[in-house]
């Protein structure tokens, strides 16, 4: 299954699921006021059937103003909030640097990419860029066109070698005036991360041998 694919699923799934959470919210508020469908539905225009299909999560593609309006006539405030979850769309450039980085790598070496951080199973959407594995190693590989806080993703990538039990990684980064900047400017908190200068990295995986620590590499 393609990543495309894997995304519509993951949003088709998440919606289904808050559509039935909120639903279930609004059939308990309104039953505990012993308000019928169709008080309701006179209050906030809609019919009784409409109602009852919000409840019942029965509309795939309910109104976002008809859920309030339900959650307000029911003295409920109705919450929605976006965070930070899966692996987002990426752009032209991030996927040439990407492939900058592939074109380097010997052919022996396996690469993957969007590569999950841990087994779906565990419900953890985060994913490396991609992953380089050899024989008995692998290095996971997180790219940046643009570094905008380097501590974010300092402790970001730390987080997820921990919790996928990656040794060791390689942050991708455009090679630009900015990049060296911000580089520059985060000193050793990064370089204390990633100890490997960007030659040793790219002479490892020009040759297929395992890079044996984390680095920086600017493309």
């Amino acid at each position: 299954m393609g990543s495309r694919e894997r995304r519509r699923d993951r949003a088709r799934m998440t919606s289904e699921r808050m559509r039935v959470e909120v639903g279930r919210d609004l059939r308990r508020a309104r039953t505990g006021l012993d308000l019928s469908l169709a008080d309701v539905g006179r209050e906030v225009g809609l019919s009784r059937s409409q109602v009852a299909r919000i409840e019942l999560a029965q509309l795939r593609h309910v109104a976002l103003e008809d859920l309030v309006s339900v959650s307000v006539v029911l003295g409920l405030d109705l919450s929605l909030r976006a965070f930070p979850g899966g692996a987002p769309l990426r752009d032209v450039a991030h996927l040439a640097l990407l492939e900058r980085l592939r074109a380097i790598v010997h052919p022996g070496l396996r690469w993957a990419v969007e590569v999950p951080v841990v087994s779906l199973d565990h419900g953890d959407r985060r994913a490396w860029d991609a992953m380089i594995q050899g024989d008995r190693w692998r290095i996971a590989v997180e790219a940046e066109t643009r570094l905008r806080d380097a501590q974010d993703v300092e402790r970001r990538v730390a987080l997820k070698m921990r919790d996928g039990r990656v040794d060791q990684a390689i942050l991708l980064l455009a090679d630009t005036r900015w990049n060296r900047h911000v580089l520059r400017a985060a000193g050793p908190s990064l370089t204390g991360q990633f100890p490997l200068i960007a030659s040793a990295v790219l002479a490892a995986l020009r040759t297929g041998r395992d890079p044996g620590a984390s680095g920086i590499v600017l493309l």
